[in-house]
């Protein structure tokens, strides 16, 4: 996925990430539309070419604090990008 095109859903994800944790969603409508978010997460890191984007570690963690499941690969991509803003 190209750079601009990352942020862009990045930044849709992470505010869908935040109106998730803030809705008081009935038990399977969290379920469902928990669903629905780690397939769009997934989806985004799968095409995910530059992990140095500060967008990227922003999702990763923003997922995360939520309870979303991060890959492990995606994690370490995460990492290298991070340090290279060190």
């Amino acid at each position: 996925m190209e750079s601009r095109a990352f942020i862009e859903t990045a930044t849709a994800l992470r505010e869908d990430i935040k109106g998730f944790a803030a809705a008081n969603l009935s038990h399977e409508d969290e379920a469902r539309e928990g669903q629905a978010l780690q397939k769009r997460i997934n989806a985004a890191f799968s095409g995910l070419q530059n992990p140095t984007l500060p967008s990227v570690a922003k999702l990763a963690n923003e997922a995360m604090a939520v309870g979303f499941a991060i890959d492990v690969h995606v994690l370490s991509k995460v990492s290298q990008g991070e340090y290279c803003w060190r």
